[in-house]
């Protein structure tokens, strides 16, 4: 669904019962195919039949901009990749040691410490995720900084935006004044509001990064749980 010049948002399923869509955003220009987060594992053909949904092509993508570590957004990176060899995978600096194996991505680790106190499900889970985790190591090609703008499909500005995870970033679009925030806030009664309290690592960091968000001139903002908000 197009929400302004060369962006759109891919609204795909969660396979998780009762979790809203999620939503990747896809920009463009004539030299430039961006992909912003990539949904949940194993939904790398759902998001190409979406880019295809656009009139464009997953094969084509040449940038992969990765929000912050939590599966839900990185799920389909490697997926893709093979399906456009030459795509750049880019992320902040301080998330990318979560996603290539230098750290422990931060709820993997709350998990591992309560381990031995969490009931068989979740201690199920915890090893299953750890697993998806080794065999998803992504390795970047750029890791960026706060206020870096990439020179691609109008000039998009990374906005570091801390709190749900410690290297979370938002990416405000300046030809579309569009501002794509990840988990860094969501939409509550028609307004932006913050991180989701219950997955956020530091609840005040992120509503500091909130108003860092709402100090951009915006017409509209995506949210990856709660879609497009006109400003």
């Amino acid at each position: 669904m197009k929400i302004g010049k060369n962006v759109a948002i891919l609204s795909l399923p969660s396979p998780i019962k009762g979790m809203p869509n999620i939503n990747p955003v896809l920009t463009w220009d004539d030299k430039n195919l961006v992909l912003i987060d990539t949904g949940f594992p194993k939904q790398g053909k759902i998001i190409a039949k979406a880019i295809e949904a656009e009139g464009l092509s997953a094969e084509k993508l040449t940038h992969i901009i990765i929000t912050h570590q939590d599966m839900d957004h990185i799920g389909s990176t490697l997926e893709l990749q093979k399906k456009a060899p030459n795509v750049q995978i880019i992320t902040h600096k301080e998330e990318a040691p979560y996603l290539d194996g230098r750290k422990v991505p931060v709820k993997l680790a709350s998990m591992l410490e309560k381990y031995n106190n969490l009931p068989l499900l979740h201690k199920f889970g915890c090893k299953r995720a750890q697993k998806m985790y080794r065999q998803m190591q992504i390795k970047f090609h750029k890791e960026l900084q706060d206020k870096e703008v990439l020179p691609i499909c109008g000039g998009i500005e990374v906005v570091h935006t801390p709190g749900h995870t410690p290297g979370h970033i938002t990416l405000y679009l300046h030809e579309s004044r569009i501002m794509v925030c990840g988990d860094g806030a969501n939409i509550t009664d028609g307004q932006l509001s913050g991180p989701n309290p219950t997955h956020t690592q530091d609840m005040e960091l992120g509503m500091k990064s909130l108003e860092k968000i709402k100090g951009y001139p915006m017409v509209g903002a995506v949210t990856y749980h709660g879609g497009y908000l006109e400003i």
